[in-house]
């Protein structure tokens, strides 16, 4: 197999970069027509942070400490599909820690992820050797697998015999304080409807102080209005809905998106949890209560560690690990 260095490596992914900003028209409709939740502004936002993510000096800080292997470790990488481009942080890390990358792309992004690696072998046509499209993932040293926590199952049982990272369903808060501004409330709402709230990355719970008036989330809201006229999305919206007037559950509903005061971490497409706190004490317990499903918080309290800035979750860099699991460290075996 042919050696590929680490400068190689680098300037490959930042070509992706700057190619993320030029997807051809064709594979932006080819996707959304394969995956309907793949809309072409969702796929243009994912290929933006991606351009960002992809710059080189951020290229070069990520990589620093790697040592390159020789192609010689295969790493079974068993994609999700949930948002545009979600397995690809997964491929850049095992390519950049220099092994053999066995893809099991997910059938719902097959089209954006297969250009992602056109554009990688033809930055770099060294990475052929490399990267592999399989449905069977045998003789592998590693595996890295995204899925559901019925699918987690059955990757433990099946690869319990070598190293592995395997994902399961995870999600976002935000923890308010009341004095959010006006631009703040704004930006929390990208964190929630991007991507019609499919990511591990989207916020589906929010932690309100006592006496915080919903109201200003609904006009902070306004400008994800238009997503009701997707129709998944607005199956989605009128299934809770009814289940919720069946029921005579309380419920608040903005014409879009149906807020329940609910301790629930996770929410429904189209639906928002969200519940009370009297001091910012009891919002820390219930983040460490939860810890193992959370995937990132959203806030500006300065003692809700870890948090990112309102409108930033979906924003992440080359070393915001999935899970918090550093997947280069994890290679480096």
């Amino acid at each position: 197999m042919n050696p590929i260095q680490l400068s190689e490596l680098a300037e490959a992914f930042a070509e992706l970069g700057r190619s993320m900003q030029f997807i051809p028209e064709h594979i932006i409709d080819t996707a959304h027509i394969k995956n309907n939740w793949f809309t072409p502004e969702n796929t243009r936002i994912a290929a933006q942070g991606w351009s960002v993510a992809l710059q080189p000096d951020k290229i070069t800080q990520w990589l620093k400490d790697v040592k390159p292997g020789d192609g010689s470790k295969k790493v079974g990488i068993i994609m999700a599909g949930n948002i545009p481009f979600v397995g690809l942080h997964d491929l850049l890390s095992v390519l950049g820690s220099g092994h053999s990358a066995m893809v099991k792309l997910s059938s719902q992004d097959e089209v954006l992820m297969g250009h992602a690696i056109l554009i990688l072998i033809q930055a770099l046509p060294a990475l052929s050797e490399r990267i592999t499209l399989t449905e069977s993932l045998k003789g592998i040293d590693f595996l890295i697998a995204t899925g559901s926590n019925n699918s987690a199952r059955y990757f433990e049982h099946y690869f319990s015999a070598i190293p592995r990272i395997i994902r399961k369903n995870r999600t976002s808060v935000a923890v308010l304080d009341g004095n959010e501004s006006e631009d703040e409330l704004v930006a929390l709402a990208d964190d929630i409807y991007t991507y019609h709230g499919l990511g591990c990355r989207n916020v589906t719970h929010l932690l309100l102080p006592r006496n915080f008036e919903l109201k200003r989330l609904y006009e902070a809201y306004d400008k994800y209005i238009d997503i009701v006229n997707h129709h998944k999305y607005y199956n989605n919206y009128m299934y809770h809905k009814s289940i919720l007037l069946m029921n005579l559950t309380k419920h608040y509903d903005n014409g879009f998106m149906l807020f329940q005061e609910k301790e629930g971490l996770h929410a429904p497409i189209a639906t928002l949890n969200y519940h009370y706190y009297d001091e910012v004490s009891e919002a820390s317990t219930y983040l460490e209560q939860h810890k193992d499903e959370l995937q990132c918080i959203v806030s500006h309290i300065d003692a809700i560690k870890g948090a990112l800035p309102f409108g930033m979750a979906q924003m992440p860099d080359l070393w915001d690990y999935a899970d918090g699991v550093n997947t280069l460290e994890f290679l480096k075996q």
